[in-house]
């Protein structure tokens, strides 16, 4: 499921949204072999007391740049979620209807409901379908901002079919088909040695060789965009990605009722771009669903539907054959050498599911009833870790730049995880939920109802770990909303409710660091070619860093809630306010202790740091706490005009806030969200208060249009089949930049508090420039000067600077589309659509956030963009 989330906010990021005033056949309508319909609109009724039960979508996504593919996103746990948030900001979605069968956790943020359990009955009469290509070529896009040279070649190609139809007595069927195939070159930025810090400066004969060999996975080219740092690279790497999905769903009456079954399966494979070697992982991801459902009238008034489900997917992530092996970081002053710490990762997860929802109008009133329920068993096993390969921390120490540490082999901290990670997980989930939809009259309608979830702690199955805390069998979510059609034509609705999040696997796996099994080591001033010298791994006595799961975790949860006000005016256009808001708590998050602190008659270097913890048998010490709350409240008003004379245009725009204590809907409190999200000092008592998250975007305007052009042409024959039917279409999105976090850069000496880890934030020394936006390459080194900042003090525990006291610039992005449609046939049921697309039609940059380390020479400097220079894909499809 984490996939699956994942996986469409990735899609939608990058999808432009098709308004298409004009109907389609119904074999068109872009229905998928499962069942999946296409997006709702996000026009709810308003000329009724009932609530849309579908979110109305502000269409945020849909408006947004391509990705820059030099932005490395992993198909896993929630990392194209975070991305796409970071990169997007908050998308504010109103729920104005909650149902009782539906999960609605995050809803307020853009992500979608659960998963319906069931499928809802097709039936094909007459035979349709449709085949389609996709074409994007580089000879059609522009250059990025920073590139160096020409566009280099790289082509997209997508392409596949659709059907449906009846089969006689056996029912009806439809199927679908769709290849992506990437070729190409990616453009991208990367910090390299200078001419003079290419060669080692180590002495020791077993030392050079592996000094050689980082040096050596750098690109043999030297700097080219000394305007912006004198040691960045534009360069390019191959990539090629294959994507297949195919589905099949057959339905047909059996057994009194409606029985549906679908399969559909989804791979992918990425060999991805190494603009430094092993920059980033190989990844293959597959995954299979199977759903079945039957539908049944028990009674004119009552009907039942009965679903099953499983989910495999399987995910693959490994380091490229060119990897150097461990993880290597420079402080921050050359590209690290990866690829990340939590790699590789050989997954598998299964779930089933199955359940019953009953829906019931209560005879001679205005009560309709739901209720029902569903249970699921989870599986998750496989093979990860983190830092199974090794990681070397070169830093600013020793009297020494990272980059000199590095040539001279001197790392300040080698971690590394030792002994089999191999586990089997398995836990259940269930929910039974009760609602009721009661009309009481024409111009109210009240929904109002219960959900129940019970989530089990995760067994594993060869008993080599204990997940401590117990069943959160206490979590019952109410559901309430309503309708009112008040005077003057205006509809009044509101909304409330309680969502909760399941416990991801990847966070209560954690436990497979710890003993008996395994353990996780960290080294100061390791040797670099045996960083475990001295260390007897098999004495189970030996120091270790373990990661604790809190006896009493709990599932994160969010009080949802909205109100909106609407109407209809004039020639039909609405009118929506509304406000939504959000308070999360028990939010996942990680904390470290057992940090080294000061001590009488121990100098304070990272030597020393073992022997400055207050428990000698550990060192750090991970804990996965309840620990986070979060707010979100944002005022959203849309104004959508409906088709007419030709045109139809809309916009919405969002004011709004979202503030947490250092964790979010989307953490793990697991890998980099451990890594990130840990404290200055374990002492440090600012966690507790709000900040900005990191998704936070406090102004977002959207702007949507369609156009049937107008022609003179009136002449038949070929010249008036192609001059009429174009249409011009396209969508603006504007909006404020996310904040972004300043950091030192180095536990050392001089810059840091010396505790054994980064994160450590400078002190502040012109509070004027608090609250700016970083977003121009030009003048963020001008703003983030050094002398506006200082390193910590020898014997702080903290620097002063806030978290999240910046902000990355802002969003500008124009797409647009032509298309045209030609049909033939008795009805007009065939057609042939060809349609022009431009993402991020003006070529406007939307900019990195700048080099955040203070101990980095790049400090301040702005070297990549978040989105793709304008690109252009044809596309055309035949409709039968």
């Amino acid at each position: 499921m984490a996939f699956r989330s994942a996986l469409l906010a990735l899609v939608t990021a990058v999808s432009l949204s098709a308004w298409q005033p004009r109907p389609e056949p119904a074999a068109a309508e872009g229905k998928t072999a499962d069942g999946a319909a296409p997006a709702p609109s996000a026009r709810g009724e308003a000329n009724g007391a009932g609530a849309p039960a579908a979110p109305v979508r502000a269409g945020l996504s849909g408006a947004a740049a391509m990705r820059n593919e030099n932005v490395q996103v992993n198909l896993i746990d929630n990392d194209a979620l975070k991305e796409a948030n970071i990169r997007l900001g908050d998308s504010v979605t109103l729920v104005s209807q909650p149902l009782v069968e539906n999960g609605y956790y995050a809803t307020e943020h853009g992500r979608p409901p659960g998963e319906s359990l069931t499928l809802r009955p097709a039936v094909a009469s007459n035979w349709h379908g449709e085949i389609f290509e996709w074409l994007q070529n580089s000879v059609f896009n522009a250059r990025k901002f920073f590139q160096v040279g020409a566009v280099k070649p790289s082509r997209q190609n997508r392409y596949g079919f659709r059907f449906s139809g009846p089969v006689g007595r056996l029912g009806s069927f439809s199927g679908n088909f769709a290849q992506r195939k990437s070729r190409g070159m990616v453009n991208g930025n990367v910090l390299v040695p200078l001419a003079d810090e290419r060669a080692p400066l180590a002495t020791d004969p077993a030392v050079v060789p592996i000094v050689s060999r980082f040096l050596a996975a750098y690109p043999n080219e030297l700097p080219n965009r000394l305007d912006f740092d004198p040691r960045a690279l534009n360069t390019n790497s191959p990539q090629r990605i294959d994507e297949t999905q195919a589905g099949l769903r057959w339905d047909r009456q059996a057994l009194g009722g409606a029985f549906a079954a679908s399969y559909a399966l989804s791979r992918q494979t990425i060999h991805a771009f190494q603009l430094v070697a092993g920059q980033n992982p190989d990844t293959e991801i597959h995954e299979h669903r199977a759903r079945m459902s039957w539908t049944r009238s028990l009674s004119p008034s009552t009907d039942a539907n009965l679903g099953f489900q499983f989910n495999r997917v399987k995910s693959v992530l490994r380091p490229e054959p060119n990897a150097v092996g461990p993880r290597v970081r420079i402080g921050y002053q050359v590209e690290e050498l990866g690829p990340d710490s939590q790699f590789p990762i050989d997954r598998a997860q299964n779930g089933w599911r199955w359940g019953a929802v009953f829906h019931r109008h209560l005879s001679g009133s205005r009560h309709t009833l739901t209720w029902g329920g569903d249970a699921s068993r989870l599986q998750l096993n496989g093979i990860e870790t983190n830092n199974s390969r090794g990681l070397f921390w070169f830093t600013n120490n020793f009297g020494r730049t990272a980059i000199e540490n590095l040539r001279w082999g001197t790392p300040t901290t080698y971690e590394g995880t030792v002994g089999p990670m191999g586990r089997g997980f398995r836990n259940w989930e269930a929910n039974a939920f009760v609602g009721d939809k009661w009309d009481l009259s024409p111009r109210l309608q009240i929904y109002y109802g219960l959900r129940y979830n019970l989530l089990t702690a995760p067994v594993e199955v060869n008993r080599f770990n204990d997940i401590p805390y117990a069943c959160d069998c206490n979590n019952f979510s109410p559901r309430f909303s309503l309708a009112w059609r008040a005077a003057a034509a205006w509809v009044v609705r509101a909304g409330y409710t309680v969502s909760f999040a399941q416990i991801p696997g990847v966070t209560y796996q954690q436990v497979r660091y710890n003993l008996p099994v395994a353990r996780y080591i960290q080294v100061q001033s390791p040797y670099l070619p045996d960083p475990l010298a001295g260390i007897d791994v098999m004495n189970p006595n030996v120091r270790t860093s373990p990661t604790y799961l809190a006896s009493d975790l709990v599932s994160p949860y969010t009080h949802q809630y909205n109100f909106s006000l609407e109407r209809r005016f004039g020639a039909g256009y609405l009118l929506r306010t509304a406000y939504i808001g959000g308070r999360s708590f028990k939010l996942l998050d990680g904390y470290m202790l057992n940090r080294a602190v000061p001590v009488d008659g121990i100098p304070l270097t990272t030597a020393t740091v073992d022997q400055r913890r207050a428990d000698p048998h550990y060192y750090d010490v991970k804990w996965v706490v309840n620990g986070g709350a979060a707010w979100m409240d944002a005022a959203q008003a849309t104004v959508e005009f409906p088709y007419r004379k030709g045109l139809t245009w809309g916009t919405t725009y969002t004011f709004g806030k979202a503030l947490d204590t250092g964790s979010d809907y989307s953490g793990t409190a697991a890998n980099n969200d451990m890594i990130k999200g840990r404290a200055q000092s374990q002492f440090d008592d600012q966690r507790d208060k709000k900040g900005l998250s990191n998704f936070d975007s406090t102004h977002s305007l959207l702007f949507f249009y369609a156009w049937d052009l107008p022609h003179s042409f009136t002449a038949g024959g070929i010249g008036g089949w192609l001059a009429r039917g174009w249409q011009l279409s396209g969508s603006m999105l504007a909006k404020s930049g996310t904040p972004l976090t300043l950091y030192v850069g180095s536990d050392s000496p001089g810059f840091g508090n010396v505790d054994g880890g980064s994160g450590e934030r400078p002190n502040i020394a012109d509070p004027s420039i608090l609250g700016q936006t970083i977003g121009n390459p030009d003048t963020a080194p001008l703003i983030l000067r050094r002398d506006r900042f200082a390193y910590v003090v020898p014997g702080e525990s903290r620097g002063n600077l806030g978290r999240n006291v910046f902000r990355k610039g802002g969003i500008f992005n124009c797409n647009a589309a032509l298309s045209k449609q030609w049909q033939w046939g008795a009805r007009a049921e065939r057609s042939v659509l060809f349609r022009a697309e431009a993402f991020n039609l003006t070529n406007h940059p939307q900019f990195d956030e700048p080099q955040r380390n203070l101990s980095s020479p790049a400090f301040g400097k702005i070297t990549n963009t978040l989105n793709d220079g304008r690109v252009l894909q044809l596309g055309l499809r035949l409709i039968l």
